[in-house]
């Protein structure tokens, strides 16, 4: 069964904001997005300039904003890629991501409850921006939320605060896909997330043509598998000379 996919970031600082809106709009190059795709990718919510967003959410709070406070959280939502069976194609004379009807069928379902999910989680008015990807390797959401509690209080740590909200939430979202067919990873998986976050790490020192082969790396896999990999990675370096992989 194919596995819905949640992972959180912080954003602290206008720079945080602005690097993440440079990719969400496609500003910079992105290695791993297709050009010709580009022009399909959906803004769901929100403008195309996520710093006002965030502000403007904000200032309507009227929220106190403290140093070092965690100004949004980005939530990227996906599914493993064996649910969906999109390739790149030709329709109306260019290029386009294509499929069958089942295939948007799905994604419009997976869509729909992870913007309604957000939604029950954070308040609607709370969740600024969604895009919807659909130029990289498997469609995905970037959705922003101004993490503002019942209070009316900037309170990041009432949503993220612990690694039992975290367990919580992943299991939430799953309950959420589950209709669509899609199950929740195995529970303290996070050791093997943080895993092949240094795995990526490797491997991108190496050279950038390693570093797709690292991206297409599921939690199908084993965390013995990527521990096995990494301490070879850093083997090599040890010996001097570079990375081994």
């Amino acid at each position: 069964m194919p596995y819905a996919i949640l992972r959180t970031a912080k954003l602290k600082t206008a720079g945080n904001l602005g690097g993440l809106n440079n990719h969400v709009q496609r500003l910079k190059e992105t290695p791993n997005a297709d050009q010709d795709l580009t022009y399909q990718n959906q803004q769901l919510r929100g403008s195309a300039d996520l710093s006002t967003d965030v502000q403007a959410r904000l200032d309507a709070a009227g929220c106190t904003v403290r140093k070092n406070a965690v100004l949004a959280v980005e939530h990227v939502l996906t599914v493993s890629p064996e649910f969906l069976n999109f390739h790149k194609g030709e329709a109306n004379g260019r290029a386009a991501l294509v499929g069958s009807a089942t295939d948007r069928e799905r994604l419009t379902g997976f869509r729909d409850r992870a913007l309604e999910w957000m939604d029950e989680r954070y308040g609607r008015e709370n969740v600024v921006s969604a895009v919807l990807h659909l130029d990289e390797q498997t469609p995905h959401l970037h959705v922003v939320v101004v993490p503002i509690d019942q209070a009316g209080k900037l309170n990041c740590r009432s949503y993220l605060g612990g690694a039992e909200k975290m367990r919580v939430m992943q299991t939430e979202f799953a309950a959420k896909m589950a209709p669509l067919g899609l199950q929740r990873g195995v529970e303290g998986s996070q050791a093997e997330h943080q895993a092949v976050k240094r795995f990526y790490g490797v491997v991108k020192e190496l050279t950038p043509g390693l570093e797709k082969e690292a991206h297409e790396l599921t939690q199908k896999q084993t965390n013995q598998a990527v521990q096995q990999r990494i301490s070879k990675a850093e083997k090599g370096r040890s010996q001097g000379g570079g990375y081994e992989i």
